[in-house]
């Protein structure tokens, strides 16, 4: 039997030791986590039917978890390509050998800016700049073939810094890409339409549109040259209507989410959307069981019929 092509999501906690302006969910209390080692294997058995396009690791931070590295060994037996995204605090020189010995494809780490301070603002943890780099030296000296990446953040507290750190990830020969993404409501926080004009979240959106524009195109242009940018050309001049009016933004194909991603949270919900309902939990079901149920597909339903300006296809979920 085979379930079709899927790509899976597991976020090992919700908890983080960065306290993120773009993300609310190190203010709140701290979900207990019910996955633990066994329960995550479980879950990467029943994937044998399926065709996998990847498996990713997450959180909060996932290398906060004691038994990571031992998840992403059993990943790899399994012959799964492994992504993982990561603060890089947890990243020593142990670490990164441990991490480095199970065969994980990639491992991205999160830089927002060129200039340390506009980093460890951002993140709200000082000294994250510099250790993001002692991380790479780390994971380079040990990790031979693996992809060493940058996930970035545009907002307004980065825009004038977003082409120097470009041109530094296309400098430093250990880093393989950066990926942009452009800014959402942050995380944590209670849906709303026009988060953006809300006093505790506006400082985030960029308001200098000439600048954003320019930045936008700069580095469509470097995409278009041999360029480290991971975002397709497309992605990047849909940041640019993004960015333009996030309310006129209209996304021009529907969503393919509910065929073909699911994301388990440290609880062991399984969500096709984050915008729906759970369509099951691990502890009650055998995953294979949740995606072919009835729930899941009213859920696709509900996927295939939405409406909304989503900013997951913005970003993660991009489709040409």
């Amino acid at each position: 039997m085979n379930c079709g092509r899927i790509e899976l999501g597991i976020s090992l906690n919700n908890t983080c030791n960065f306290k993120c302006r773009m993300c609310n969910i190190w203010q709140h209390d701290r979900h207990q986590n019910r996955l633990d080692f066994k329960s995550s294997c479980d879950i990467i058995d029943s994937l044998a039917d399926f065709d996998v396009k990847g498996v990713r690791l997450s959180g909060g931070d996932p290398f906060l978890v004691s038994w990571s590295v031992d998840l992403a060994a059993y990943i790899k037996r399994k012959g799964y390509h492994l992504i993982a995204t990561t603060n890089g605090s947890m990243i020593t020189e142990n670490f990164a050998k441990r991490i480095s010995e199970t065969g994980i494809d990639n491992i991205n780490l999160s830089l927002d800016a060129r200039n340390p301070e506009t980093h460890d603002s951002i993140r709200g943890a000082p000294g994250s700049y510099e250790n993001i780099f002692k991380s790479i030296g780390h994971l380079s000296a040990y990790g031979k073939g693996l992809n060493i990446g940058i996930n970035t953040v545009i907002s307004n507290l980065n825009m004038h810094e977003i082409i120097p750190l470009t041109e530094l990830v296309q400098k430093d020969n250990r880093i393989g890409h950066i990926y942009f993404m452009a800014i959402m409501q942050p995380f944590g926080t209670k849906a709303e339409r026009e988060w953006f004009a809300k006093d505790e979240f506006c400082f985030l959106w960029p308001k200098d549109k000439g600048l954003t524009a320019s930045v936008l195109n700069q580095l469509i242009k470097f995409k278009e040259s041999d360029c480290k940018v991971n975002n397709s050309v497309a992605q990047l001049k849909t940041f640019l209507d993004y960015f333009k009016n996030p309310l006129n933004f209209v996304r021009k194909n529907k969503c393919n989410l509910g065929n073909e991603a699911a994301e388990v949270n440290q609880l062991g919900d399984v969500y096709l959307c984050y915008q729906h309902d759970s369509i099951g939990n691990i502890f009650d079901k055998d995953f294979t069981d949740i995606w072919s149920s009835g729930q899941a597909e009213n859920a696709r339903k509900k996927i295939r019929d939405c409406k909304q300006n989503c900013n997951l296809l913005i970003n993660c979920y991009f489709e040409e």
